[in-house]
């Protein structure tokens, strides 16, 4: 294959795990806010789950920059 096709595909995936990290960290981060008024500890542990999801963003950031400069 054509380098240049391999980046069109990696850049492809690469942005689709982008999007979904990044609903996961909106959706966790209200879903804590939501939970604190029901119970605190299930807020707390959802706002633990936004701190993975946040650096589950980073990591792809960093992997994005890597490969494409």
């Amino acid at each position: 294959m054509d380098k240049t096709v391999l980046i069109e595909q990696t850049s492809k995936r690469l942005k689709r795990w982008e999007l979904i990290v990044t609903a996961m960290l909106f959706l966790t981060l209200f879903a804590g806010f939501g939970l604190l008024y029901v119970a605190i500890p299930l807020g707390i542990t959802f706002f633990c789950l936004s701190g993975m999801c946040f650096l589950g963003f980073i990591a792809v950031r960093i992997t994005i920059w890597w490969y494409h400069g």
